[in-house]
């Protein structure tokens, strides 16, 4: 029984995983000018991945104006899904290989509801994403790479409240495009 998780591992995985994903996209996306990347994780943390979007793509699903916060923002809208696909299988795979090996502290048998050891795991997990992104933005390594200035986030797809948003976006990214985020928030959450 493996009670016992491996953040610093898991972090460096992350790290890797999410260069691999980055330069894959830009490659395979070089024609188009990439505006956004978003590590992505699912709340129960058994996902984990990335997902991206274009200029191009942004303007093709405006059709009105008022639209273009929530296509700019909402990463489930966006183009592109799939990147070091590998990788993150391997790094899904450890997260759910703990759970299943804990699941009497994950959950209650009775109620089936999360425990504060799960909660408490969790928070840790989306914590490490966030200093992964953080660590890879200050070594320059997606400024390094893009045509243009590139919005960086992390998200929690139906979990994560406005508040928390704004404040992983705020540390990831600066200038116009975090008051651009808050002030249409509620446009995309």
């Amino acid at each position: 029984m493996q009670s016992e998780f491996n953040f610093k591992k898991f972090k460096e995985e992350v790290i890797l995983a999410t260069k691999k994903a980055f330069l894959e996209i830009m490659e395979e996306y070089k024609d188009s000018t990439v505006y956004a990347f978003s590590l992505i994780c699912d709340s129960s943390v058994n996902s984990i991945g990335v997902v991206a979007n274009t200029k191009e793509a942004l303007e093709e699903q405006i059709e009105d104006e008022e639209d273009r916060y929530y296509y700019k923002f909402c990463e489930q809208e966006w183009e592109i899904w799939d990147a070091a696909d590998n990788e993150f299988q391997e790094i899904r795979n450890t997260l759910v290989e703990f759970q299943e090996n804990n699941k009497e502290k994950i959950s209650d048998s009775e109620t089936c509801i999360y425990t504060e050891f799960f909660n408490e795991f969790r928070e840790k997990i989306f914590d490490i994403c966030v200093q992964a992104l953080i660590e890879i933005k200050e070594e320059k390594f997606f400024e390094d790479k893009c045509k243009e200035s590139i919005a960086i986030n992390f998200m929690v797809p139906e979990y994560l409240d406005e508040d928390y948003s704004v404040e992983i976006f705020s540390k990831l990214n600066s200038g116009i495009v975090v008051e651009e985020y808050k002030e249409h928030i509620e446009d995309f959450m």
